[in-house]
């Protein structure tokens, strides 16, 4: 790990562009996270953060967040932990709230409802589908 204490504002910033640049999350942020916190700040060396990545997935929860909770607190306690998984988070979280703004206010157009209306059959049959795949493996 490295000798310097990073800032929290360099934590946070560190895991808002995790956040915001990993689309798909989970293993998609993995190279991503590496690269941040191995390769640029030195924070862990490379078996420390498959230590790191390993804990974190096996831990409940979302990848990020863990790896984020692993690492603000390893390196600046439970102020590393709260900027950390904020910074991790938050980009995920505004582009839903825009998304439900969105949404609340176009829901009654005739299109909208039109599209939804096709959509809820579709998950359903993903989901029935899914249940009989994982149905098959039990039996």
């Amino acid at each position: 790990m490295s000798a310097n204490k990073p800032s929290l504002r360099t934590l946070f910033l560190t895991y808002l562009k995790i956040g915001a640049f990993t689309i798909g999350g989970g293993y998609a942020m993995l190279a991503l996270v590496e690269r941040e916190v191995v390769d640029r700040y030195r924070w862990l060396d490379e078996k420390e953060f498959l230590n790191m990545m390993a804990l974190a997935q096996a831990a409940p929860g979302l990848l990020a967040v863990n790896s984020a909770i692993f690492l603000g607190h390893r390196l600046c306690g439970w102020r590393g932990v709260a900027v950390c998984v904020t910074g991790a988070v938050l980009p995920s979280f505004v582009v839903i709230l825009l998304i439900a703004m969105c949404f609340s206010r176009y829901k009654n157009l005739p299109a909208v409802e039109a599209v939804f209306r096709c959509i809820r059959p579709a998950v359903v049959a993903l989901i029935a589908a899914t249940v009989v795949r994982l149905a098959k493996h039990i039996w």
